[in-house]
């Protein structure tokens, strides 16, 4: 249960009040002033269809966001008012073997909201459809969508769905308190965004008592930071083939050192310490001063804005960093990445009746490219949209004057390699680098402990997926 709830807080959920408010006022002026008409064209015969579709539809928009699906689906069967959705949410305990179990019994919904890993198992069994011919059908501009949103569910040739919320933004951008910035010498409107100025940083943002303990912290050396900075080195987690691991190259030994440099200058048992007496709860630190700096995941924003406005701090107190890269590789650029965990979209199973294949693929596309679905569902929740054009609009800066800030760094990300274990994977180099952070294993130790049993993990992939094919 403290891993579920973890999750929810860190991933998915939003304040009760940003969302229920946004959502019964200022969506139902601001967000359609965008466009209410669905993106593409309209299939040959839709109009004239007549004949009532229902289609069952599972979810885990649950808690405050029940109520925002709720309206979409009300919108969309205004849109297609022969379909009929029926919205299930499931609960969050073992969504993976909940998703599979439903295909094997041969009962799957015909939508199916699912992560990433979880949509290319389905196509490792040949479960579901692509929509790639769907989209052409209907003349979906795929550049509407940042290209690393629709680029992580690229897989064997085919795109099986599109994305909603974001697939990006996780721990490849950096939230930043100025006001600490400010005290520190720092210029708050240049946040650090290299390596080394970094470095540079965190000497003058951390502050220690007479004792030696941290009172302030700059930047925490983390264990889910590796792969990030891999990218920001101009590396990858896998070769092209997805058959062997890559990030133990030069690339991924540099920015193993790095966070080693990091920690090294924290000290693994005073950070521990401070973590320790500061974040009794996520973001925490961050949220009260005491940290200056944090890499996490978009949704974890709008908690910290929440808590601002509540202690009514200054409404430009809080600036975004975009991915530090390795200035010393001439080929390194900052880089967020995208499907590092989750990742969501939207599948419909093979072997429907046309009909309602044909309801099914209408819903997943109204979710994912109408304004009354991804931008309404995602400005009530005061998150970016995975659509560019929904994120024009003007209210998002009210609530959160780093909005644009965030826009760039989902312009510099790219897709991880797709693969169905891809997030076992990444939890096996993370957990290598526990003992970093720990201060017990050295950094290039920990990438080839990592590479190694990744390594194995993928021979077996592959090994078996060719026997089931």
């Amino acid at each position: 249960m403290e891993v579920l709830r973890v999750f929810l807080v860190r991933a998915f959920l939003v304040p009760l009040g940003l969302a229920m408010g946004l959502a019964m006022g200022l969506a139902t002026t601001t967000v359609p002033a965008l466009g209410a008409q669905p993106s593409g064209d309209r299939p040959a015969g839709e109009v004239a269809q007549a004949k009532p579709v229902t289609i069952r539809f599972w979810n885990w928009w649950d808690g405050t966001r029940k109520p925002l699906m709720d309206r979409v689906i009300a919108e969309f069967q205004k849109e297609y008012p022969w379909i009929t959705v029926k919205s299930e949410i499931q609960g969050w305990d073992n969504i993976g073997g909940k998703i599979m179990a439903a295909y094997a019994a041969g009962v799957p919904p015909e939508v199916m909201m699912a992560r990433r890993a979880d949509i290319f198992a389905l196509v490792d069994i040949n479960a579901i459809i692509p929509i790639t011919d769907l989209v052409k059908r209907d003349n979906v501009d795929l550049n509407m969508f940042y290209r690393s949103e629709v680029d992580a569910f690229r897989y064997e040739g085919e795109l099986w769905t599109l994305p909603l919320p974001t697939v990006g933004l996780n721990n490849s951008f950096y939230m930043y308190n100025k006001e600490l910035f400010e005290e520190a010498g720092l210029d708050p409107e240049k946040p650090p965004e290299t390596w080394s100025s970094v470095l540079e940083a965190n000497r003058k943002l951390t502050r220690r008592d007479g004792s030696g303990r941290i009172t302030q912290l700059g930047f925490r050396a983390w264990y889910e930071q590796f792969v990030p900075f891999l990218y920001s080195n101009n590396g990858t987690f896998l070769t092209p083939d997805l058959r062997r691991v890559a990030f133990n190259s030069n690339e991924g030994l540099e920015a193993a050192d790095f966070i080693g440099q990091l920690i090294k200058m924290n000290n693994p048992a005073q950070q521990n310490d401070f973590l320790n007496r500061n974040e009794t709860r996520v973001a925490q630190a961050f949220i009260s001063g005491k940290e200056a700096t944090i890499f996490e995941n978009v949704s974890v924003m709008n908690l910290v804005l929440e808590q601002a406005k509540e202690t009514k701090r200054r409404p430009d107190w809080l600036g975004v960093g975009l991915m530090p890269y390795n200035e010393r590789n001439p080929k390194a650029k900052s880089t967020g990445v995208s499907g590092l965990s989750f990742g969501w979209g939207y599948v419909i199973p093979k072997g429907l009746p046309k009909e309602k294949q044909e309801a099914a693929w209408l819903f997943v596309k109204f979710l994912t490219t109408d304004v009354r679905g991804s931008g309404f569902l995602m400005f009530a929740q005061g998150r970016p949209s995975p659509v560019r054009k929904f994120n024009e609009n003007p209210e998002y800066r009210k609530l959160n004057p780093a909005f644009d800030r965030l826009l760039m760094a989902l312009e510099t990300e790219v897709a991880l390699p797709a693969l169905p274990i891809l997030n076992d994977l990444i939890n096996t180099v993370n957990n290598s680098f526990w003992p970093v952070i720990g201060g017990t294993a050295e950094p290039r130790v920990a990438v080839a402990r990592a590479a190694e049993a990744a390594q194995k993990a993928l021979d077996k992939y592959w090994a078996t997926r060719n026997t089931r094919r």
